[in-house]
């Protein structure tokens, strides 16, 4: 299998190219429905309609659900142009936690607050890109006051910033626990969540610790799991 952890570099130039959207949101959607109509049938509110707002986590997310690697590779191309990425598409999403195709948003249409979510969503986005000293505040706010927002938060993080944050998703978190990481069945505090991305490094990555160490690890976790499902990843 090819062991091209290029996302590292792209999934970031991304991001810096996004976060100049973050109050030009109608561009973002305007770009999505007119360039990827198929991949982006889901992005619509209950009765059917399409969404008017999104955030930063559910746009990445695009690229980042359980599809076909040349489909999130023509995602990723339209990313790359939009955003005018220098940095080369990756040859393979082999490793990088993908969200539920059923569950794809990171925001909701049942507590009547979505605008108020995805603009959280948005100020959380551009913490994490500045490595702002709130970050740890507003995580702890949005795990336990936003609906919705959960262990998929650190998934976003991981696509943002993947030398920084490890992701929870249901794989990673059982991997861990087999290599005695302790992590609970509720999402953990910031600061629980530090000390189990310290025990990630200290207890599972190579030394010495690189851009790519998780990535290596979630790559691992990936064929791992192919194998436990007989050949289809789970």
């Amino acid at each position: 299998m090819n062991e091209d952890f290029s996302w590292v570099t792209f999934y970031p130039a991304v991001c810096n190219g996004l976060k100049k959207y973050a109050s030009d949101r109608r561009a973002l959607l305007a770009f999505l429905f007119e360039k990827l109509p198929e991949e982006t049938t889901y992005l619509h509110n209950p009765e059917g309609v399409k969404v008017r707002d999104i955030d930063p986590f559910t746009f990445l997310g695009v690229m980042n659900r359980h599809i076909s690697d040349p489909k999130k590779s023509l995602v990723a191309e339209a990313f790359k142009e939009f955003f005018e990425v220098k940095e080369p598409i990756p040859q393979n999403f082999h490793g990088i936690p993908p969200l539920s195709n059923e569950n794809s948003m990171f925001f909701s249409f049942k507590d009547g607050k979505t605008a108020e979510d995805i603009q959280n969503l948005w100020n959380f986005f551009l913490a994490l890109l500045d490595n702002s000293q709130d970050v740890g505040s507003m995580f702890d706010r949005l795990t336990t006051t936003q609906y919705g927002i959960k262990f998929n938060l650190t998934i976003g993080m991981y696509w943002v910033c993947p030398d920084v944050y490890f992701p929870l998703d249901g794989p990673s978190r059982r991997f861990l626990q087999e290599h005695g990481i302790e992590v609970g069945h509720k999402i953990p505090s910031f600061a629980e969540y530090k000390t189990i991305i310290e025990e990630v490094k200290s207890k599972v990555c190579e030394k010495p610790f690189n851009q790519e160490s998780f990535a290596k690890i979630t790559r691992s976790i990936f064929l791992n799991d192919i194998v436990k499902n007989n050949g289809k990843a789970g």
